[in-house]
């Protein structure tokens, strides 16, 4: 039987003894955190979240801001005592650009943390690339399949688009053989009509698989209508290009479904408990879609520790207190998990033997 994707929402449940614990209603450390180390970014993509101010999903992401050394070295040391298993590193800005990048990234691992990193791939080299090598998986934001759409895209000079394919093909060959190195592909008016090529592009670069995913604009369904089909015709196609250690993950159609979702249908987050951002500006937020939103600052670590924080009382009472119904009336990456741990949590355990 072949593996599950990487982006699959059944893992959770691979953490038995956590699930046991929040079921309990016992205060545990974060699974996973994603750790957004600058807000800088080397590329001006147009369809970026950070930077679109008129999406309207942030409340403000300054450019200059970054997490010191020093509070960067305490979040790391935090993390490692609590037993936080992996760190993803990524946006806010381009991660590869944090001054501090490679030394906070071998620290990661160091503490026997699993490492992970979304990035454009442009500073995917060197020091950087070697130390990535020892990670669990790479995701390069990567979305043309020709210098000239890659360069309109990003507003880069076209010779960019020659640097990044050389990176790919480069990491591919000295990353060690747990790490998964992949492709986020995503599907604008200007490079619809490259989806099969850049599969066939990133194939034959060394990557492991390409994801494709939809540009998020407030009208959504209208500026993909007329190359949305097309679009899914190609990823179609491109699936047959599966095979030999590579493959395509569709999550373009899926989009526009989970598009629709601004309403929660249950009232417990369970995912904010296991998971969190702490970002640039140094304030921890609950998840991906309150990132850079005021209402979702769990706290600033300016004057305190990540670990203090997560334990406070009050930080505890807040999270209790959280109603995805009330608060979460916008999109959201973890609402399919959330979904399956409510039910989870709600089982007649007096039948659960009876599978």
């Amino acid at each position: 039987m072949e593996k599950a994707t990487p982006y699959s929402n059944l893992k959770i449940f691979a953490h038995a003894h956590a699930l046991d614990d929040i079921g309990a209603g016992k205060r545990i450390a974060p699974i996973y955190i994603r750790i957004k180390p600058t807000n800088y970014c080397n590329h001006k993509c147009y369809y970026c979240s950070y930077a679109d101010s008129q999406l309207g999903l942030r409340d403000s992401v300054k450019r200059q801001d970054q997490i010191p050394w020093e509070k960067m070295q305490e979040i790391i040391s935090d993390i490692s005592d609590m037993g936080v298993k992996a760190v993803t590193f990524s946006g806010g800005g381009e991660p590869l650009v944090y001054p501090h990048i490679v030394e906070t990234m071998q620290k990661i691992l160091d503490s026997g943390i699993d490492l992970s990193i979304i990035t454009n791939g442009q500073l995917l080299k060197g020091d950087r690339a070697n130390v990535l090598a020892n990670a669990k998986w790479v995701r390069i934001s990567f979305d043309s399949a020709d210098a000239g759409t890659y360069a309109r895209i990003r507003k880069l000079p076209p010779e960019a688009f020659g640097e990044v394919c050389d990176n790919v093909r480069r990491f591919s060959e000295i990353k060690k053989e747990g790490c998964e190195l992949g492709v986020n592909f995503v599907i604008n008016h200007e490079n619809a009509h490259q989806v099969y090529a850049m599969a066939e592009m990133v194939k034959e670069l060394g990557a492991n698989h390409i994801k494709y995913t939809a540009r998020v604009t407030k009208d959504l369904f209208q500026y993909h209508e007329p190359f949305k089909q097309d679009a899914i015709e190609q990823i179609h196609r491109a699936e047959g290009l599966n095979g030999g250690g590579f493959r395509v993950i569709n999550k373009y159609e899926g989009d526009f479904d989970s598009a629709l979702v601004f309403h929660r249908c249950y009232e417990k987050c369970y995912v904010n408990r296991i998971f969190t951002v702490i970002a640039a500006d140094s304030k921890v937020y609950f998840c991906h879609d309150k990132a850079y939103v005021k209402e979702g600052v769990v706290g600033d670590l300016k004057n305190q520790s990540f670990k203090d924080l997560w334990f406070l009382r009050e930080t505890v009472k807040r999270y209790q207190e959280f109603n995805p119904q009330k608060e979460c009336n916008h999109h959201c990456v973890y609402d399919d998990r959330n979904g399956l741990l409510n039910t989870f949590y709600s089982l007649d355990r007096n039948h659960i033997n009876f599978i």
